[in-house]
């Protein structure tokens, strides 16, 4: 029987109709529930009193035989041991007394029987018993077994021996059922008292409010017709006069409600002539609009979210904001930050602005969306969502941040080496020859800053020029190498690199300045990826000849956290990093710009790496 049944179940049969009757009844449950848990308080108190006298008078007793044997166990006197047990075991509620040795063998042992005296029992010397490993007393009470026992060590300077106890408790059950029975004869005699003067006292009030209910129950059809007021409680007589003020009053009110109803159609019809106005507007805009019934549930789109989002009306009308939510998602391109539609509307209490939702969709085409909303307090408008296009927008500031952050990376280098030499001549004194070449080294990363500065601007119009601004000369490939070893300054606590020193000269076709950008870049992240450390080789290679001439190549191999294959095959994209944690600086451009600087020289730039093991770059001409 389910439980709705089950209610009409009492309602019907048990549960009583007349008013009176209820009130007796709920008076009487009110009764019985006061008073069962004023006998269970008084049962868990009494019992919880006469358990603590039981306890503390089971701990006495322990300590006083323990205190009383002391002398005994020193001087050996057992005889007397027994006989000290035994009267102190001429209590008919201890069940158990012994006393153990401090190694827990048996000095003596008296049980007793309820009604009984107390008899020695004689356990096997080779018995022994697990006694606490502490000299402390300890108690143990089963409430549910009636029995409390106690452990208390002997002692002079150290522990010589124990005491156990074991303790009848189980008078507390009689002195419950007593408590409850007492309990149950005063619950009755109440019940029965309160419910005749109850009944008694109800009689006459209850004749008036029944004569009020046929009253009322005909009030429809009195017109105008008046009720005999007798003489009552206050309450019976305001509710005889207000159903006498109601009778006069129904025709008047059913009038102004058939007005009420005549004008509410008028407004009706206003109403939809303004409905249809607004759809006009909204299907003609150009920004999406979707509106939610007070259950959630979608009651209008316009044609604009539809285009924007490539759903049909039937995908959207009628859904509820999750279900809408979940389609909008699956539409949004992997990697994207929409975190759903909850986030675009403010919650009630919240001062804070709904945050504005961006989602990225790939079908009709891609697109990047705004999504924002408002909630509505009318009554058929719950929350209105706004859908707008800001592709261009996002394009434009995406690529703002990319090239303040590649601006910075690529600015860092330079910029360090400039500030630690301007900072040593400042706080030191150099020699001429010392300041000089740090006047050099300024120079130098000065001009590379330049440099790079010029190839942030390259990146904006490579495709377009391909190259056509480098200034292209025939250099050795170890002097542009060395130059940028000589400035380069490893991290603290890191060796410089190793340099191997070319066996024939390398002559190469390059700009030097981009070539010594490339391998800067390289040589850097050599460094800033290999944060465990390790030496860092730098080697010449020298390719077999093709079309008679020889190809040279820089080779720059670290010892530091390695690729996957998978990241390998995408080094070179713009702004890819392979590591996404932020432990380690730097915008994903450096090896891109490499990539294109050397195709631009009419070179190629190889990566070999295997993860955890580090990587080797070649950058061949």
């Amino acid at each position: 029987m389910d439980t709705s049944r089950l209610t009409d179940v009492i309602k019907r049969w048990l549960w009583p109709r007349r008013l009176h009757h209820q009130l007796v009844l709920m008076v009487s449950m009110a009764l019985v529930l006061a008073l069962g848990l004023l006998g269970g308080y008084t049962a868990s108190e009494q019992a919880s009193i006469a358990l603590r006298g039981h306890e503390g008078q089971a701990q006495s007793m322990a300590r006083n035989v323990a205190i009383a044997s002391g002398n005994l166990i020193l001087t050996d006197s057992l005889d007397q041991l027994e006989e000290l047990v035994l009267r102190s075991a001429d209590f008919d509620e201890i069940r158990r007394l012994r006393v153990f040795n401090a190694s827990g063998q048996t000095l003596s042992h008296v049980e007793r029987g309820r009604a009984q005296a107390p008899r020695l029992v004689f356990d096997p010397p080779s018995q022994v018993a697990a006694v606490p490993t502490r000299a402390d007393t300890s108690m143990v009470t089963d409430e549910a077994r009636g029995e409390i026992s106690v452990w208390y060590p002997i002692q002079t300077h150290q522990v010589i021996g124990w005491v156990h106890l074991d303790y009848r408790a189980d008078a507390l059950a009689d002195l419950r059922k007593r408590i409850w029975r007492n309990t149950l004869v005063v619950a009755v005699m109440a019940v029965t008292l309160c419910a005749t003067l109850l009944a008694l006292f109800l009689r006459k009030p209850l004749q008036s409010l029944n004569e009020a209910r046929r009253f009322a129950t005909e009030l429809v059809n009195a017109e105008g017709r008046q009720m005999d007021i007798s003489p009552g409680p206050v309450e019976v007589v305001e509710l005889g006069a207000s159903l006498n003020e109601a009778s006069m009053l129904l025709r008047q009110q059913m009038m102004l409600i058939e007005d009420g109803l005549r004008q509410q159609k008028a407004h009706e019809r206003q109403l939809a002539e303004q409905n249809d106005q607004l759809s006009a507007i909204f299907a003609l805009s150009a920004d999406g609009l979707v509106t939610f019934g007070k259950e959630g549930q979608v009651l209008f789109a316009n044609q604009a979210f539809m285009n924007l989002t490539g759903l049909k009306p039937s995908q959207v009308i009628g859904l509820e904001a999750a279900q809408l939510d979940a389609r909008l998602t699956s539409l949004a391109l992997d990697g994207s930050t929409y975190e759903g539609l909850d986030a675009c509307f403010k919650e009630p209490g919240q001062t804070a602005a709904a945050k504005e939702q961006l989602l990225v969709v790939s079908s009709p085409q891609r697109l990047v969306l705004s999504l924002s909303g408002q909630r509505s307090e009318s009554v058929a408008v719950s929350r209105v969502l706004y859908v707008c296009d800001v592709t261009k927008q996002h394009t434009l500031d995406q690529m703002k941040s990319e090239f303040l952050s590649m601006a910075a990376h690529e600015l860092r280098t330079p910029m360090v080496s400039i500030l630690g030499f301007t900072e040593l001549m400042l706080t030191r004194d150099l020699k001429e020859s010392a300041r000089k070449d740090m006047l050099n080294s300024v120079y130098r990363q000065s001009q590379s800053m330049a440099a790079i500065l010029n190839e942030l601007l390259d990146l904006a119009r490579i495709e377009a020029r391909r190259g056509q601004d480098f200034k292209l000369e025939t250099v050795d490939l170890a002097d542009v190498v060395n130059a940028v070893i000589a400035d380069f300054k490893a991290p603290a606590g890191r060796d410089a690199p190793l340099v191997d020193e070319p066996l024939l000269p390398m002559p190469v076709h390059v700009d030097e300045h981009k070539m010594q950008q490339a391998v800067l870049n390289i040589l850097s992240n050599a460094y800033k990826y290999s944060p465990d450390g390790g030496p860092v080789y730098v080697r010449y290679l020298v390719a077999d000849a093709e079309q008679g001439r020889h190809r040279f190549a820089v080779e720059i191999e670290d010892q530091g956290l390695g690729l996957s294959a998978e990241h390998v095959a995408r080094l070179g994209e713009r702004f890819f990093r392979a590591d996404k944690s932020g432990n380690i600086p730097g915008t994903g451009l450096g090896v891109s710009i490499v990539k294109e600087l050397m195709e631009l020289m009419g070179g190629r730039m190889q990566v070999r790496s295997e993860l955890g093991k580090g990587t080797t770059v070649t950058l061949w001409l």
